[in-house]
């Protein structure tokens, strides 16, 4: 068994790029930076719809309610980029959509533990961000969604 961090990002990744939007179905869901090589800046992509990348935001900690379980936690932010510039209530409706999606999604519960070592997913509070170009303008949005990722190193 080689479960931990690297097999469930992977089982993440593949369970959000198992989604069927309801909305906007012809853009799924992409992974453009699973660390699989170089790819340019989420925020530097002209028109993406529904590319994600996740950013670690912590370093794991050890989460063993008596230090012995070996679990460990990591928080880490679902970055999904939108380039849905000129109707504001579709995008509201289209990222809030598939915020709910996302949230569902990711907390399983089919983790697959003896693959990849995830015990538990606590998803955040989701947030909208706009993404701008060296002159302010406005040239695309992200939902970010923060999550605890609760696992097994092995």
């Amino acid at each position: 068994m080689s479960r931990g961090i690297i097999k469930a990002l992977d089982k993440l990744k593949d369970m959000i790029e198992s989604i069927q939007p309801k909305t906007d179905s012809h853009h799924s869901f992409i992974c453009i930076d699973d660390g699989s090589g170089l790819t340019s800046n989420i925020n530097d992509r002209s028109f993406a719809q529904r590319e994600f990348m996740f950013d670690m935001i912590s370093a794991p900690m050890d989460d063993g309610t008596t230090g012995l379980s070996g679990r460990k936690r990591v928080t880490i932010e679902l970055n999904v980029r939108y380039s849905i510039i000129k109707e504001y209530g579709f995008k509201m409706r289209i990222m809030t959509e598939d915020s709910s999606y996302l949230i569902d999604k990711l907390k399983g519960p089919d983790y697959d533990f003896n693959t990849t070592g995830i015990v538990s997913l606590i998803p955040g509070q989701s947030r909208l961000e706009n993404i701008t170009d060296q002159t302010g303008e406005i040239i695309g949005f992200m939902l970010i969604l923060p999550f605890d990722l609760l696992y097994l190193e092995n």
